[in-house]
């Protein structure tokens, strides 16, 4: 494995293997107003399926703001009116995974996928805790399954194509960035990934394409002097 896809697993691989994600700001209105209804309507619910879903939604949103311990706490609420509850306990597992603990995570999505098969969310954190582990077939074929069951989010593909890195399937990988760039045009992380993928099959002028974009979208990022250096030395 080359000096660039080890750069790219440092960026990206990182958010296969956990799923904490960047922390929003309290100045996320929208977001925050929704979540803060969905706790009031939770808490307020007498019907206890109705509750379970509600703490779960919200528990979910919570994990992709960042937020984990209210995270937690809302599935946790959800878990004690229905036990069964599909996004509760994908947020569990989702916070497990995110403070390391790999074992109850693992525990904690299967029984969230013997119980809701379909849910695509579930299927994509399945793929981070094997993504975890190092077993990169079943963490794509977790992905796969995600996106069978209408799970869509970049950090699928952004997983997806470093998970194909990881794997040494560059050219897997190009085709998997290629596609988060054509569904989110201005994700930088995507068009870093290309950019290692096509370097990696000889695709010099795919890959100084991807890197140039790169820069033009995150100018100031940690990445940005050796995405530099790579550009002068293809």
């Amino acid at each position: 494995m080359n000096y660039r896809t080890l750069i790219l697993l440092a960026l990206l691989g990182t958010a296969a293997c956990k799923e904490k994600t960047a922390a929003r700001t309290r100045l996320d209105i929208p977001l925050n107003q929704k979540i803060d209804a969905l706790l009031k309507e939770a808490n307020a619910a007498t019907d206890d399926n109705k509750k379970a879903a509600l703490f779960g939604e919200a528990a979910e949103l919570l994990v992709d703001k960042g937020d984990l311990k209210a995270a937690l706490n809302a599935a946790r609420s959800g878990e004690r009116a229905n036990p069964t509850q599909k996004q509760c306990l994908t947020a569990i597992a989702e916070v497990q995974l995110a403070e390391g603990k790999v074992a109850e995570a693992a525990q904690t999505i299967r029984d969230a996928l013997q119980r809701h098969p379909n849910h695509g969310r579930a299927h994509y954190v399945q793929g981070n805790v094997y993504a975890s582990q190092t077993n990169f077939a079943a963490a794509l074929k977790s992905y796969a399954a995600a996106e069978k069951n209408t799970f869509t989010d970049h950090r699928l593909l952004i997983n997806a194509g470093a998970i194909n890195l990881r794997a040494k399937k560059s050219r897997d990988a190009l085709k998997v960035y290629e596609r988060a760039i054509q569904s989110y045009p201005d994700l930088a992380e995507a068009y870093l990934g290309a950019g290692i993928a096509a370097q990696n099959e000889k695709k010099k002028a795919d890959a100084k394409k991807h890197f140039e974009k790169y820069l033009a979208l995150s100018p100031n990022s940690s990445e940005a002097g050796r995405v530099k250096v790579w550009l002068k030395n293809l």
